[in-house]
């Protein structure tokens, strides 16, 4: 047998049919999975798929933010694509909420949302096909945004009055499909990047450098040879089985449940438990949701030579 599983899950409608849509209900589903042993909730992964959804429910990163209050080691990760939102606007939400949730949050980075479509079959921003490829360009805008402003460069030392050291605060330069100068106005994630989730496929093969998990459907996908493989699992009458048949699998690192929420008592009541018993399922590490899967920051992109934001002047803007 390989390695312990971590273990995602998925509601179809992200569970909300099936309680107050409100604070409340959110806070309780978030907490059942957090009791449960769940090592994250993707949220919003549905709109990546073409459905009959005509009407908006709430944003996963509203959703995300809500489950972060109310939870403290329930990883959380967000379904989003570049579909309507500029990488700068996606990375800046997607590490507002991570501060939220102090180093919990992911992102599922989709092709399509079909939520927000609109009729928009092309990006909006640059009229690019909605393909992997254009996904893989979004990932390393946003993965450099990200690393424009880090974290640990916010010293806020009242003494001297310097709030950040802006000599570490450097442009981002991307030139792929985007052309983005940056800095991003947030600092980075305590993680260092959050950790991204990408599906794999037939024709899919830039997704492997751009993500940190691979997403393979169980039994229609194969196995790639590179990253971290997650599978999911699209029928709660056979999580048992599946379980047991992936955990013996080399490359498999972790597993993700889509159900409906109809069925997610019976899933962390009996089967959760009798897995983890088995010894199928990991249990939780420490630290951020990085930390907790044990996914190391990727080293691309280098930004130590891209030009400082501040050139001349030794500390702009870095004053309390």
């Amino acid at each position: 047998m390989g390695a312990s599983l971590t273990v995602g899950v998925e509601l179809t409608g992200d569970g909300l049919g099936r309680l107050d849509a409100g604070v409340a209900g959110i806070a309780g589903l978030a907490g059942s999975l957090e009791t449960a042993g769940v090592s994250y909730w993707v949220i919003g992964a549905d709109r990546g798929e073409t459905n009959d959804v005509t009407v908006e429910g709430l944003d996963p990163s509203l959703l995300a933010t809500i489950a972060a209050r109310h939870t403290s080691r329930l990883g959380l990760v967000v379904a989003a694509a570049a579909h309507r939102d500029h990488p700068y606007n996606l990375a800046r939400r997607l590490v507002s909420v991570d501060h939220a949730a102090h180093g919990r949050v992911g992102w599922l980075a989709l092709d399509f949302d079909h939520s927000i479509a609109l009729n928009a079959s092309t990006d909006t921003w640059t009229g690019a096909d909605l393909d992997a490829a254009h996904t893989d360009d979004a990932v390393d805008a946003v993965r450099a945004l990200w690393r424009t402003w880090p974290l640990d460069s916010v010293v806020g030392d009242l003494d001297t009055g310097v709030f950040s050291d802006v000599s570490r605060i450097r442009r981002a330069d991307v030139h792929n499909a985007y052309d983005i100068a940056g800095p991003l106005n947030v600092p980075g994630s305590v993680q260092g990047d959050l950790p991204v989730w990408r599906q794999a496929g037939f024709g899919r093969g830039g997704a492997a450098g751009a993500a940190d998990h691979l997403i393979v459907e169980d039994g229609d996908d194969p196995v790639p040879l590179a990253g971290k493989v997650v599978v999911r699992l699209r029928s709660a009458v056979s999580f048992d089985a599946a379980l047991e048949r992936i955990a013996g699998h080399p490359r498999v690192s972790g597993v993700l449940l889509r159900m409906h929420p109809s069925e997610l008592d019976r899933v962390l009541r009996e089967v959760l438990p009798a897995a983890r018993a088995r010894g199928l399922l990991g249990d939780w590490g420490t630290g951020t949701l990085r930390d907790q899967l044990g996914v190391p920051a990727p080293a691309a992109p280098d930004l130590s030579r891209n030009p400082t934001v501040f050139e001349t002047v030794p500390n702009p803007g870095g004053r309390l």
